[in-house]
């Protein structure tokens, strides 16, 4: 069974640390996994979203005098981890008792800690403790958790534990480069079409620099995003698994689910094993730039890296960071770190709404534009919601146009880092993987944007790896973003964890069904959050919506813009529901997620999917 990295180290550091920080140490320090203890508990006593500070949490709610009591086996090596915050509501009170939080293991006390949210700002947000329990190894314990409240008054808030596991604490000397041993960066490009680029036939060609790449490298002809949105594709992409498995679904961000549910969708359990985690137990160092603000750790989709450099979302009527900038940081980190081998993960914005290239790149403005064509920004919901009016021709040209510009400017950055990588002498030492998260719809079925739909503009996304040790050519059976941890684990040399359903896509592959899903979809009569689930093989694609029973089938062999509906004409759409029926029943489902980013509603209206 794979174990889980629950620890980032570096990654939980700010930019500025990480500025101040840069040169790492020899060893890599890691945590896995070995017991949930919250698995022990009333399910009825944990809060779904338990909000100390900016940070909230599944946590255990302790109303002081309160006492839990939980077993568990003590590994060699194991460690107690919990956290501990207050949650106090209104302005800080000087007046209000503070709390004490206490441990024992077998009756002796192994953590005592006073928190005074009232008094002093530092304990306005979690504590996350490890208690080495070497004296216990080997024993069946029992470990008491206390509150109480400390001095005279009201306890200044309400306390809570969180994040309660056993873990045992790894080390792993650093991995360092040398051109046997390759280090791989993964290039994830947001929003980014494959039928827009030169290498997959677009014509002029956006894409030189690209091209060349996949021309030394091996393009897969179909590769299909796991969802038509980044929240749950990108959750694919790290943790190798199926929407439903790891449980980041998104949604409309309306509300925290009840108030989260599993982690309200929006976050990334501590369970799951992430490829960067995966490559940090190995002994690579890695790192991660993110551009996108639903890809950082509010989310928890820096997980298991050991330093992630996120920018700020300046709001919707801004660009996103450019990706000259997120190289730069890369780049920097390299020339620190350049003599260990690594995992890099860079994520681009180019291509997302608002497409607002440079000014040298952007169409010739449109005879009666509105200020919103003109700025960039697809009219989405006026179109996808309410039915109209239609944008005039030349208006979905010049949006089209803008977005090719924004492609065209990424394609120009992916110049400059393959320029930087050789002058820092990396170049022939480095496995470039790059892809994107989804597409983006124009109308192809009457909508804009994406998420909406799981049509072909929507999941058909470039693939390519390229770099030592990999085969030029171009293959035509179906890749898609669960195959990318398998195939990243090979490039470095780690044996691939087991159960995964993805599959190394270096060794050779036959066709198999690839699953899309999106809980963020829009149903034929406008309904918001519908659930759609596309089953798609060689030739045909089964869209299905089980909320009202609703099926679509193409025949992509001889309809691949997916014009005509063939369900209910074609023997295959049985064959291929009864598929999708045993493929449902058959996948494992979520587990609960650890916590909730209180800021998942604001990123999501940032990015555009909802108001």
């Amino acid at each position: 069974m794979a174990v889980a990295l629950i620890v980032a180290g570096g990654a939980v550091a700010s930019w500025w640390l990480w500025r101040t920080a840069g040169l790492l140490p020899p060893r890599i320090e890691t945590e896995e996994l070995v017991e949930d203890l919250s698995l022990q508990l009333d399910p009825a006593r944990l809060s779904a979203y338990f909000l100390v500070g900016d940070r909230a949490r599944r946590a255990l709610v302790a109303p002081p005098p309160s006492t839990f009591r939980l077993h568990a086996h003590v590994p060699e090596g194991g460690v107690l981890g919990f956290g501990v915050g207050v949650a106090s509501a209104g302005h800080p009170d000087p007046g209000a008792a503070s709390v004490r939080f206490s441990a024992t293991v077998d009756g002796r006390e192994v953590f005592s800690r006073v928190l005074a949210p009232g008094v002093r700002r530092r304990d306005r947000r979690w504590d996350d403790e490890r208690i080495d329990l070497g004296a216990f190894v080997g024993r069946e314990v029992e470990i008491a958790l206390r509150t109480a409240v400390e001095g005279a008054g009201t306890a200044a808030g309400t306390p809570a534990w969180s994040n309660l596991a056993i873990v045992r604490r790894r080390s792993k000397e650093r991995q360092l480069a040398g051109p046997d041993q390759p280090s791989v960066i993964l290039l994830l490009v947001d929003t980014l079409r494959a039928d827009r680029l030169g290498c997959y036939g677009a014509n002029p060609s956006r894409t030189p620099r690209l091209d060349h790449l996949a021309g030394e490298g091996l393009l897969f002809e179909n590769s299909i995003a796991q969802s038509s949105w980044t929240l749950p594709s990108i959750a694919s992409i790290f943790t190798g698994l199926h929407m439903r498995s790891h449980g980041m679904v998104g949604g409309s961000g309306s509300a925290p689910a009840a108030p989260g549910g599993a982690g309200n969708g929006g976050f990334l359990p501590d369970s799951l094993l992430t490829l960067a985690g995966h490559a940090r137990l190995g002994g690579i160092t890695t790192v991660g730039v993110s551009a996108n603000p639903l890809v950082s750790r509010g989310t928890n989709l820096a997980h298991g890296f050991e330093t992630f450099v996120e920018f700020p979302d300046d709001g919707p009527q801004t660009n996103w960071t450019p990706a000259t900038k997120v190289n730069r940081q890369f780049v920097r980190w390299l020339h620190q770190n350049r003599r260990y081998r690594f995992f890099a993960y860079l994520h681009y914005m180019e291509p997302h709404a608002p497409y607002r290239p440079p000014e040298a790149l952007r169409p010739p403005a449109p005879a009666g534009a509105t200020p919103e064509i003109l700025a960039g920004v697809p009219p989405v919901r006026r179109i996808n919601l309410r039915g109209g009016p239609p944008l005039l021709p030349e208006q979905l040209a010049y949006l089209r146009g803008a977005y090719d510009g924004e492609v065209r400017a990424w394609d120009e950055a992916l110049g400059g880092l393959m320029d930087a990588l050789t002058g820092v002498g990396a170049a022939d030492s480095v496995v470039i993987v790059m892809t994107a998260d989804h597409g983006e719809e124009f109308l192809e079925h009457g909508r804009l944007y994406h998420g909406s739909h799981l049509y072909e503009e929507s999941v058909r996304v470039p693939l390519i790896v390229a770099g030592p040790g990999v085969r030029p050519g171009r293959a035509r059976e179906a890749a898609q973003g669960i195959d990318i941890f398998p195939t990243v684990s090979s490039l470095l040399g780690l044996s691939v964890p087991p159960g995964l359903p993805g599959r190394s896509l270096l060794a050779p592959i036959d066709d198999r069904p690839v699953i899309s899903e999106t809980s963020h979809g829009i149903g034929p009569n406008g309904q918001e959050d519908a659930e759609l689930i596309a089953l798609r093989t060689a030739q045909w694609k089964l869209i299905e919506e089980p909320a009202v029973g609703r099926f679509e089938l193409y025949d992509l062999a001889r309809d691949p813009a997916e014009r005509n509906d063939r369900f209910g004409q074609a023997p295959e759409g049985d064959t291929l529901v009864q598929a999708l029926t045993a493929w449902r029943a058959s996948v494992t489902a979520a587990a609960p997620a650890p916590g909730s980013d209180p800021a998942l509603r604001q990123k999501l209206r940032a990015l555009g999917y909802v108001d």
